[in-house]
This record gives structure tokens, C-alpha cells and sequence, in this order.
């Protein structure tokens, strides 16, 4: 990845306030990491897995998408559509895209159910509101959501501080690129309550021509701690407004006289003298709304039980200026529209502006147990979401326009999407220095999707309603040589159904 951050400065101001109240902090860890535990590694887990701690986070972070923090890892590769490591930020893991990585943000699964991906531009600074990531590297251990094969991501949010704080920092670098952050937390109270709250603003115009970047990020938590109990209510809202990046450049492009090797073709056309211009509002928009309601609870000092709930809403459109290609450009008949008669001339095609949407919405509710005793660790999951995502299109704006009414709606689909998620799993010391792990997870899924594609020259309804069953069992064993070396092996079986794009196309 090219990282174009030649010149950059940091500030960094915190407050933190002392209390009479001593709080017991190794409790309150214990009680945040019950609601992870079920999708996590442990030390004796036998799967190459990395854990990166809240310090480590904010030492790498400089207005980066999560990813770019993720880069020195081990078989990590990152790269960023405008040069900067924000906006349009992209990840493999092991050779696998971003489709076959699975995501979880406190347990709860992140990638949208229809694409299995997680687009880090819709949660912008995201990094800034974790207290600790874990990266599995394969088929890792069973989690919540879609089907890991290159990596599971285990992402945990911050909490309560023992001491009430103030934080407040900007990050400037290259192409204007400006970072501003502040934080603010009541630490936990006498009463148990904490408050937590975090908001973040990134603005960018990109190395690559139209590598805007608008972001900002709100993050917000209401906690209350006993002894034994933990809930959490925490809101996360992103926003985007990113110039598109993604068109493919030849290396003639490259060479541009304007731009050389900033050189990008989205939003080009050309006025009827032959003069280049560009269309301004090339965007990528979106909305994200999170909302986790978590519970923890410390039975005994051997068993542990944690729920939650979320709902993730998105909308968003991206919008493109379609210039009129004699050769390759859309026909009318693309848009299920008629050629257009304009002072007696008929036109198949049209310059025309377009916007592609959706907005969806995501609810999951999973249970977990968690049982340590002696030479036993054990966890049984169970998870259920429900998936509703519509697809349409509209043409605000077409140049040949007899009768096309404006924002023209030209396509509309739908997908449902459920699941049911059961897996457990054991770890158990044979002796001192030799453990076996063994998982299990059945998966059962319904998908069901209607409507029109947006190719309307296949006039056909879009219909599917598509059961799939699977179950995936893992076993290992995990042998510590030293303090410091150990020995590992596992065999494990990762199935998923297939994506939206493979069975709508």
C-alpha cells in the first residue's frame, strides 16, 4: 500500500480526573470481556490468532480506517482507493477479499448479510472508539455471522474508565488532510453508572483526482457496573461523503498531461467543443446507525452468561455521471425506458446522471454461556438475525429527456435474509502442557429476494427463496514446549452460502 502522509503533525490533550471511589478494574475487565468471549482465542486455543490492545491501537492510528491499522500484521494486506489510508480502504487476509472475512463488533455480527462484507468507509474512525481487536487467521474458531475463511475480526468497544476524562486530538498530513477527535467520560460513579462519549471529524481531498473525503463518526455509551452484572446501551453513527476511486486506470492514463498519476476517470466528460470537464458530486454517501443493548452476568466464579441485542440501519447511494458512448454506453431500453424523440432526432442513449441505493436493516439477538473450571473452558452461542435490504435506482437528471419523469425510479428489489446460529466449544488440559480444543457450529439460513434488477432489459421479476444447512466442526490440539514456544495444530471446516451478486447474476 502506498501511504502518501509525507508530512503530518499530531496533537494530543487529555484531562483525567481523579475520584475518592477506588474502582476494582481487573472486575470491570472481567465483566467486558464475558460479552466477547464466545468468539474469541484464548492463550491455548490452537489457531494463530493476534490480539491488539487499546495502546497499540491509538499509537498507529492517525485518522486511518481501521484496516491501515491491521497492516503490519501477519498476512494482512491493505490498500487505499485515494492514497491516504481514509476514504475507500480495502483488506485481504490470506489471499481472501473481504467477503470471506468475518466481522464482529462486541460479539454481534458486522457484514452486511447480502454482500458478506464490511465496508470500512461506512464507519469512518471507527479505531478510535475500540478498546481491543483480536485477528484470527483462517477458519478460526466458530463465531456469530457470515462464514470466516481468511480471518475472523473481533472487535470490542470502549467502556467505563476508573476516572473520569477529557481527551481532544487532531492529526493534519498530506493533500489537506485534517483529523479532529475529542472524548469525554464521567468514569464509573459511585452508583455504577459511566457515560462515555466520543466524536470524530475527517476531511480530505484524497492524492487521486476526486478523493474527497467528508467524515465524521459519534460514538456514545451508557454503562452501569455492580460486582457481578454489566449492561451497556451504546449508540455508533457514521456519516461518508467520499469521491468516487474506484474506476480502473490503464498506464496511458497514467501519463496524463493534467494529472499524471492522479489521473481518475470518474465524473470525465466532454462538452460539444471537445473541452474536458468533470461531474462535482462523483460521491459515495452513507449513513450507519448502530445500536447494542449488552448484558453480562457472573453467576458464579466457574459460569458466566452475557445477551445482547442490535440493530444496524444503512442508507445510502452512490452517484455517477454517465456519458453518452456511441459504443458502450447504456440504451435507453437499459433503464426499461423508450428512445427519446427530441426535435424530430430519436436517441438511443443519453448522458444522464444515476443514483444507485439502499437502505436495509439489520436485528440480531445471541445468548452465550461461559463455564472455566479447573482444567475445563466451554462456551455455547446461539444467535438469530433478521436481514431486510432494499435495492433501487433513480436518473435524476437525462440530457434526451421527451418524457422521462423526474428521479426517475428505474429498478427495485428486495432481499430477506435469516439465520439461526448454534455452535459450542471446549478446551480441556490433558496435563500441564497438552490441551485439545474441539467446536461445532450448524448454521441453518433462509434467503429470500424479489423485484426488478436494475438491467430492465430482462424484463423477468427477480425471485428466490433459497434454505441452506450447514455444519462446521473444528478440532485441535495445542502443546506448550516452553514459556515462550509452543506447538499447534487443527483441522477445521468453513461453509457459507453464496453471495447476492452469484445468484442474482
Amino acid at each position: 500500500m502506498r501511504k502518501f502522509f509525507i508530512f503530518g503533525f499530531v496533537s494530543i490533550f487529555t484531562i483525567a480526573f481523579a475520584e475518592n471511589e477506588v474502582i476494582d478494574s481487573l472486575k470491570t475487565k472481567q465483566l467486558e470481556e464475558i460479552i466477547i468471549s464466545a468468539t474469541r482465542a484464548g492463550e491455548k486455543t490452537p489457531i494463530t490468532y493476534s490480539d491488539i490492545s487499546a495502546s497499540e491501537i491509538r499509537k498507529d492510528n492517525a485518522a486511518n480506517n481501521l484496516p491501515v491499522i491491521l497492516q503490519m500484521l501477519p498476512s494482512v494486506v491493505v490498500s487505499t482507493e485515494n492514497g491516504t489510508g481514509v476514504g475507500n480502504t480495502l483488506m485481504r487476509i490470506r489471499g481472501t477479499d473481504a467477503t470471506r472475512i468475518n466481522v464482529t463488533l462486541n460479539g454481534m455480527p458486522l457484514n452486511n448479510p447480502e454482500t458478506q462484507e464490511v465496508y470500512w468507509v461506512n464507519l469512518p474512525d471507527l479505531s478510535n472508539s475500540l478498546q481491543s481487536i483480536q485477528l484470527q487467521r483462517g477458519v478460526g474458531t466458530s463465531t456469530n455471522g457470515s462464514a470466516a475463511f481468511g480471518a475472523s475480526l473481533s472487535l470490542k468497544t470502549i467502556g467505563g474508565q476508573s476516572k473520569a476524562y477529557g481527551e481532544f486530538a487532531n492529526a493534519i498530513g498530506s493533500y489537506n488532510t485534517f483529523s479532529s477527535n475529542m472524548a469525554a467520560g464521567t468514569g464509573i460513579l459511585e452508583n455504577g453508572l459511566s457515560i462515555d462519549a466520543r466524536f470524530s471529524k475527517i476531511l480530505s481531498d484524497g492524492y487521486v483526482r476526486n478523493g474527497k473525503v467528508n467524515h465524521q463518526n459519534l460514538y456514545v455509551s451508557l454503562s452501569h457496573y455492580t460486582d457481578e452484572q454489566l449492561i451497556r446501551l451504546l449508540y455508533l453513527r457514521g456519516e461518508q461523503h467520499t469521491g468516487i476511486t474506484w474506476e480502473g486506470v490503464s498506464k496511458e492514463q497514467m501519463q496524463d498531461k493534467e494529472y499524471g498519476r492522479r489521473y481518475n476517470p470518474s465524473g470525465e466528460y466532454f462538452d460539444d467543443a471537445g473541452n474536458r470537464l468533470y461531474y462535482d458530486n462523483e460521491t459515495d454517501n452513507y449513513f450507519s446507525d448502530i445500536l447494542q443493548l449488552l448484558f453480562s452476568r457472573k453467576i458464579s466464579s466457574s459460569l458466566s452468561a452475557n445477551a445482547a441485542v442490535s440493530w444496524n440501519h444503512g442508507m445510502g447511494y452512490y452517484e455517477n455521471y454517465k456519458r453518452l458512448d456511441p459504443i458502450f454506453g447504456k440504451k435507453f431500453d437499459y433503464y426499461g425506458l423508450i428512445n427519446q424523440t427530441i426535435d424530430g432526432i430519436s436517441y438511443k442513449r443519453s448522458d444522464l446522471i444515476k443514483q444507485e441505493r439502499m437502505l436495509n436493516d439489520f436485528y440480531v439477538a445471541n445468548l452465550g454461556i461461559d463455564y472455566r473450571k479447573n482444567k475445563l473452558n466451554w462456551n455455547l452461542g446461539a444467535m438469530y438475525s433478521y436481514y431486510d435490504g432494499d435495492h433501487f435506482g433513480r436518473l435524476p437528471w437525462v440530457k434526451f429527456n421527451e418524457n422521462i419523469p423526474t428521479d426517475f425510479e428505474w429498478y427495485r428489489n428486495n432481499g430477506i435474509k435469516t439465520e439461526v446460529n448454534l455452535f459450542t466449544k471446549a478446551e480441556y488440559l490433558l496435563f500441564e502442557n497438552l490441551s485439545v480444543f474441539a467446536d461445532a457450529q450448524f448454521r441453518s439460513i433462509l434467503y429470500k429476494f424479489s423485484g426488478m434488477d436494475k438491467d430492465r432489459r430482462d424484463t423477468r421479476e427477480m425471485k428466490g427463496n433459497l434454505p441452506y444447512n450447514f455444519f462446521n466442526p473444528k478440532v485441535g490440539v495445542f502443546y506448550s514446549i516452553t514459556e515462550n514456544h509452543n506447538l499447534y495444530t487443527s483441522i477445521a471446516l468453513g461453509q457459507r452460502e453464496p453471495l447476492r451478486t452469484d445468484l442474482k447474476d
